[in-house]
């Protein structure tokens, strides 16, 4: 990778230099750079900047504010996602095989359920974790576990959890990416890193391997990956596809 990381002043550069080393990447003082695809360490926090995403700002993960903030406050009017999951007396332990953002996944461990979230990017991993070190409620991640890797490789440990949760990225058009600059933010990233995925397979992957309760996250009018769809939750924009 030769995105570089930026570092703002002499005492980000430590930082700077161990996440650079991490991601295969180098740390540069060298301002000029700022005008191409780049990393940045400030007194901030971690971010992401792409000069062809439409969204002027760079990506830096918050859970301390904005609409993350709100959905943590509210967890326990998410409706949809609670009735996915089922009643149960005990803490669930899931399986979330598409950390992204985290914001499904801070849901669950507000209500309370233990969380491993898989992120198959290097750098939304380590914006993920800087977001994470600068949370104002450390006791959330509590319960949580976040793991640099991919479902298809992680699959041999799947049984070990109550639930699978999938929320593969949606198919990104004119009108989400406007409204989402967070969402173009996450495509760019895996444009920077070639990631290319096959939701279709890696849900095969998963329920040919877990034969427990499988979540799978889609827009309201997409085609489920499969029929056996044992019930499905239906929002205004989004389903949840639930195999058990």
């Amino acid at each position: 990778m030769s995105l570089p990381l930026i570092y703002t002043s002499l005492e980000n550069q430590k930082k700077a230099e161990e996440i650079a080393s991490n991601l295969g990447t180098y740390a540069t003082d060298n301002q000029a750079l700022k005008n191409q695809p780049h990393l940045e360490v400030s007194a901030k926090g971690l971010s992401f900047f792409h000069p062809k995403a439409r969204s002027s700002k760079k990506l830096r993960i918050d859970f301390n504010s904005g609409r993350i903030q709100w959905r943590i406050k509210r967890a326990n009017h998410e409706k949809l996602i609670k009735k996915a999951l089922g009643k149960r007396e005990t803490s669930l332990n899931i399986l979330d095989c598409s950390a992204g953002l985290l914001q499904d996944g801070l849901l669950f461990l507000t209500l309370g359920h233990n969380v491993t979230a898989l992120e198959q990017s290097k750098i939304l991993f380590y914006l993920l974790k800087d977001g994470i070190s600068r949370s104002e409620n450390q006791s959330i991640f509590e319960k949580f576990n976040l793991i640099n890797t991919t479902a298809y490789k992680y699959i041999d440990k799947a049984n070990a959890y109550d639930v699978i949760y999938f929320d593969p990225m949606y198919p990104i058009n004119k009108k989400n990416a406007l409204s989402s600059g967070q969402l173009e933010y996450i495509a760019r990233i895996l444009e920077v890193e070639m990631i290319n995925n096959n939701p279709q397979k890696d849900f095969a992957c998963l329920q040919s391997s877990f034969k427990k309760k499988i979540i799978v996250k889609r827009p309201i009018k997409s085609e489920p990956f499969s029929k056996n769809i044992n019930y499905q939750v239906f929002g205004k924009t989004t389903r949840f596809d639930v195999y058990v």
